[in-house]
């Protein structure tokens, strides 16, 4: 008989084991969308932060969108309320914290067949080049005087699209020509910003005048080229202008139109253990293709997923081998499984 201690060890163990596979298996995404909107009076805060969390969740801003928007301000429940706003507060004069359920968002986007960016949104480096009094500088994430990059930034945050921005250190400065920058010649960006891994770039000029400020932009992804360009007060507004506008050019070419969605079956590899498999979970469940996902199998160092999704299958599997999963061999005879991906 096995010593008394080590059966007591066992049947913790076991009940551990039970209690993890007790919990919840699908885990929706993130339904929390919390904006902060500069405005007159709470009407105007709500229809401009409505538009901008729409413009969040379906990743750039369109003529359908703008329609959804206004038609959901007419929707309002009997206490004068839009459903998917969860919770609205003036935080001080002229300025407003709204808080939106993101899947309520999703939902109308998809029930209004709108255009949305389905899988995983491309990473742009920003090389950044602010010229004043006919001198040019290379802004980094420790030097951004004029403030360009913060303003990018905080378009990226709001938009839910990430900006990466570089260090502008020695090695920077040494491979990155401000008159590349300045002229849109990607290439050399590209090469020098190999060490950011990020999926592509943009070369960003601002120009400060005596009145104003001028800002183009050249935004490079997937072997294409989208420019645009805008003005503004500061230098800050006019970037963000210019790289707005770019990112509705470049995004336009990624969006889908979602279906409703289904339960679909997946294979992936290299994933041992329940505390893995809620990695993968979290991972897949920030796309807004996959509503939820949940366990079907563990199998050493493989997982089975049922994912409920919002694109055919074939998409499904494009939108996660541009998020960086690969196709993988099957470890094991499974019909049900649509694919088999590897991390």
């Amino acid at each position: 008989m096995l010593p008394l201690s080590f059966r007591i060890r066992w049947s913790l163990a076991g009940l551990l084991a039970l209690a993890l596979l007790s919990l919840p298996s699908v885990l929706p995404a993130d339904d929390r969308l919390v904006l902060t909107v500069e405005a007159a009076d709470e009407a105007t805060a709500l229809a401009g932060g409505l538009e901008q969390a729409l413009v969040r969740v379906a990743g750039l801003r369109s003529p359908e969108v703008r329609e959804l928007a206004q038609r959901l301000l007419l929707e309002r429940d009997a206490d004068g309320r839009i459903p998917a706003l969860r919770e609205g507060v003036p935080l001080e004069e002229g300025r407003f914290r709204l808080q939106f359920d993101r899947q309520s968002l999703r939902v109308a986007l998809r029930d209004a067949g709108v255009p949305m960016v389905l899988g995983a949104r491309p990473a742009l480096l920003v090389w950044a080049v602010h010229e004043d009094a006919g001198q040019r500088q290379l802004l980094g994430s420790g030097l951004d005087g004029p403030g360009v990059l913060a303003a990018l930034q905080a378009l990226g945050d709001e938009r839910g699209q990430p900006l990466v921005l570089p260090l502008a250190d020695l090695e920077d400065r040494r491979a990155v020509h401000p008159a590349d920058v300045v002229g849109g010649v990607t290439d050399p960006l590209a090469a020098a910003g190999r060490r950011y891994g990020a999926d592509g770039l943009v070369a960003l000029h601002v120009r400060s005048t005596a009145e104003d400020a001028v800002a183009r932009a050249v935004l490079a992804h997937d072997g294409r080229e989208y420019r645009s360009e805008a003005r503004g007060a500061t230098a800050g507004e006019a970037a963000r202008a210019a790289v707005d506008r770019g990112l509705d050019l470049l995004l336009q070419r990624l969006v889908r139109v979602p279906d409703e969605p289904e339960w679909v079956a997946l294979g992936f590899t290299g994933v041992r253990g329940f505390a893995a498999f809620r990695e993968l979970q979290a991972e897949l469940t920030r796309l807004d293709a996959i509503d939820a996902a949940r366990l079907e199998s563990l199998r050493g160092d493989a997982v089975t997923v049922e994912v409920q999704a919002a694109v055919d299958p074939e998409a499904l599997v494009e939108l996660l081998q541009a998020a960086g999963y690969a196709r993988g061999e099957a470890p094991f005879d499974d019909s049900d499984v649509e694919a088999w991906l590897r991390r």
